[in-house]
């Protein structure tokens, strides 16, 4: 599989659809359906199980050079993306269902959905036991490409007479009781299409629970999520962050008379980029190809390595906004739709200020909180 020649393609066209999709508040669905056609749904699918075998550290390049063109595209699938990873990881480790759910993808080109992010610790929802399994009620928000998935992959709170946990499962989405609503109308990121999901009476059988966990304390699957998950995610940011430095340089080249404030603001967006490469080359160098066991350190340089980006990428798009002036409130200038996509790294697990927190109960010999 030919990753360059793909962004080589399709590159010009998806960024074209961004713009269209942005003013319109439309789902990039036809970017996804072409990278689909291209086989990019399935390309860290080892090829023993029918993929093209992808590594997870290409996988990571080609989402950050795709969010130059669309980061609404390389967002949405970055959101199936990670949940590949994941079974690949855990399928090189003899997980026996993680082989089986890959070689679907691989035959019948399978686009699973994710709804974690917004769920985390606590998760949402309530569950019933009933016999065989479970019954499921929730909400998930921030769904992203949910229009286009076949499964999805998400958690639910539940609460018997001894303690409170958080079920993880799988359903099929074309299951009567799972509904998409219709909601995402946002800042930035508008044409991921993250919409929210709705899951009425779903059953779910006791065999398709694949973890029952404490609620509201950490795990350690979540040491695994933050490990390999976050860079996958974070590497759009980090696209984002090189496509509004590039714009914003052709911007005032040439121009004439820029003020030394002007050119000060200009210096300082490159300094942030660079902080934002360190730390998404330290997220993907953290994963090491999926051949690290995640760990309460593995995650903790995870959730540092993604703080830095999320807050050095705003910084960077801040100060380039003050480089160009009044005129990069234009949006034909071409850098405030790439700003408004920026802001929604800080609302990937984990926040900010919950991280410093975090880090700081860390270096003292606590657990890991998010």
């Amino acid at each position: 599989m030919q990753l360059d020649s793909i962004i080589k393609e399709y590159g010009i066209k998806f960024e074209q659809n961004a713009e269209k999709a942005d003013t319109e508040n439309n789902f990039v669905l036809e970017n996804l359906k072409s990278l689909k056609r291209e086989g990019v749904h399935k390309m860290v699918v080892p090829k023993a199980l029918g993929g093209p075998g992808i590594s997870y550290s290409e996988l990571c390049d080609f989402i950050k050079k795709l969010a130059t063109f669309c980061p609404s595209t390389a967002l949405t699938l970055s959101m199936h993306q990670h949940l590949v990873a994941v079974l690949v990881f855990k399928h090189n480790n003899g997980d026996e269902s993680a082989t089986h759910t890959l070689k679907l993808i691989a035959d019948k080109d399978i686009a699973l959905l994710s709804t974690g992010g917004g769920d985390w610790l606590s998760s949402n929802g309530t569950a019933k036991k009933v016999d065989g399994g479970y019954l499921i009620n929730c909400r998930k928000s921030f769904c992203s490409g949910a229009q286009l998935a076949d499964v999805v992959i998400t958690s639910c709170a539940f609460k018997d007479e001894e303690k409170e946990t958080v079920l993880h499962f799988s359903s099929p989405m074309n299951i009567d009781g799972i509904t998409i609503i219709d909601d995402w109308d946002s800042m930035g990121m508008r044409g991921t299409g993250s919409c929210s999901v709705e899951f009425k009476d779903i059953f779910i059988p006791d065999e398709k629970i694949a973890l029952q966990r404490p609620r509201g304390v950490w795990h350690p699957a979540l040491n695994l999520t933050s490990t390999f998950v976050f860079p996958i995610i974070n590497s759009v940011y980090a696209g984002i962050t090189e496509a509004l430095c590039n714009k914003t340089i052709e911007l005032l080249t040439g121009r004439k008379g820029i003020a030394s404030h002007s050119l000060a603001s200009l210096g300082e967006m490159k300094n942030h980029q660079k902080i934002t490469q360190w730390a998404h080359k330290q997220l993907v160098e953290n994963a090491n190809n999926l051949q690290v066991t995640p760990n309460e350190q593995t995650a903790s340089e995870a959730h540092q390595a993604k703080s830095l980006l999320s807050q050095h990428a705003r910084e960077c798009a801040q100060s380039a906004m003050e480089a160009v002036g009044g005129y990069s409130y234009y949006k034909r200038a071409g850098i405030e739709r790439l700003y408004r996509d920026l802001l929604a790294g800080e609302f990937h697990p984990i926040s900010a200020g919950k991280q410093r927190e975090s880090l700081g109960g860390f270096l003292l010999g606590r657990s890991l909180a998010g």
